[in-house]
């Protein structure tokens, strides 16, 4: 069987895409960009065997070789516009060409490839918009079903319109579907990939910290703030548990933590960086992406369904992420 993950230039894909090779799959990474020259390095390191193929998925007419010539089973959808103000006024069609159109397109080859038994669609915490901040009764943490959904955002209401769609989909087609929504992701093989218009807040801190400059915090956010190698993880024991007992599974860490923690681990391996709360008169240079905090999701159901729960232990996330970071430099070339 060969596990397809449209979007796999991407962040999410990406770690995706390490894991399966790590587990010794075959995987087929489909996306408009290559694979970045780091990762392809890395890639050729592990057991599994992959195959990058370039093409654009608001095209459907490729779609149906690509996924029968590869005996595809498993289809992880990750390829996303995570869009901005300025994109959202600049290009709102481009958001919904690849979030929603896309989908559809892979949607539809899949349902005439008989080997396709499971399609992952990876969408967002964004999707409970303006619900994910309590105000709908939900205090401690967000639940797929008991929360209020109200996306406001294009790039929420996309990701929402995304997950109805895949389900109909799925029963029209008889394919089985299951809708994911991550919550605040850094980590491995985050970058700016030109379709990803902020990078997370730890991730902003990080590169701060290996040019030796200060981060400057307007205030101490409380995220859940989720790895991305643990997201990897949770996705591919998704794809291969037989008794899926839900259509909808939030992947969280469901720990709330803020930048401010983040910068004091980097502290310890990066001596010139500094970082501080913002004094009068002082602009921020972590984009926290607002004024107020989503509450966390909750990941109970993803734990009594799939046994799997992420880490919420930063020393060891943070022992794994700058083991990745000193063996990935090159990477970094990639960002302006």
């Amino acid at each position: 069987m060969t596990f397809l993950v449209v979007g796999g230039a991407g962040f999410i894909g990406l770690n995706v895409i390490e894991e399966l090779l790590a587990s010794s799959e075959r995987v087929i990474s489909l996306d408009k960009s290559p694979i970045p020259p780091a990762a392809m390095s890395a890639f050729s390191k592990l057991p599994g065997k992959f195959i990058d193929i370039q093409l654009d998925i608001t095209n459907a007419e490729d779609l149906d070789r690509v996924i029968s010539e590869g005996d595809v089973g498993v289809i992880f959808y990750g390829a996303a516009i995570t869009a901005g103000v300025k994109r959202e006024i600049s290009n709102p069609l481009s958001i919904f060409d690849v979030n929603v159109s896309g989908l559809l397109n892979v949607l539809e080859a899949a349902c005439r490839v008989p080997s396709v038994n499971r399609i992952i669609n990876i969408s967002s915490g964004s999707a409970y918009g303006n619900g994910g901040f309590g105000d709908t009764g939900w205090k401690d943490s967000l639940d797929e079903f008991g929360t209020r959904e109200d996306p406001r955002t294009l790039y929420a209401i996309s990701k929402y319109t995304g997950e109805r769609l895949a389900l109909r989909m799925g029963e029209l087609l008889k394919k089985r579907v299951i809708n994911v929504r991550l919550s605040a992701i850094f980590g491995r093989w985050e970058y700016d990939t030109g379709v990803r218009d902020t990078l997370s807040a730890p991730m902003q801190a990080t590169l701060l910290a290996l040019k030796g400059k200060t981060a400057f915090i307007e205030r101490k956010e409380e995220r859940d703030w989720t790895y991305s190698r643990d997201v990897a993880r949770a996705l591919y024991k998704l794809a291969n548990h037989e008794n899926i007992n839900s259509c909808l599974y939030n992947i969280s860490s469901g720990k709330s933590w803020s930048v401010f923690d983040w910068c004091a681990f980097l502290k310890t391996s990066y001596p010139d960086f500094n970082f501080r709360l913002c004094g009068p008169g002082e602009a921020s240079n972590i984009d926290l992406f607002g004024a107020k905090d989503r509450i966390k999701m909750s990941p109970d159901r993803f734990l009594s369904d799939i046994g799997y729960a992420l880490s919420t232990n930063l020393d060891e996330i943070f022992e794994d992420f700058k083991m990745w970071l000193d063996g990935s430099s090159g990477f970094w070339n990639l960002e302006p």
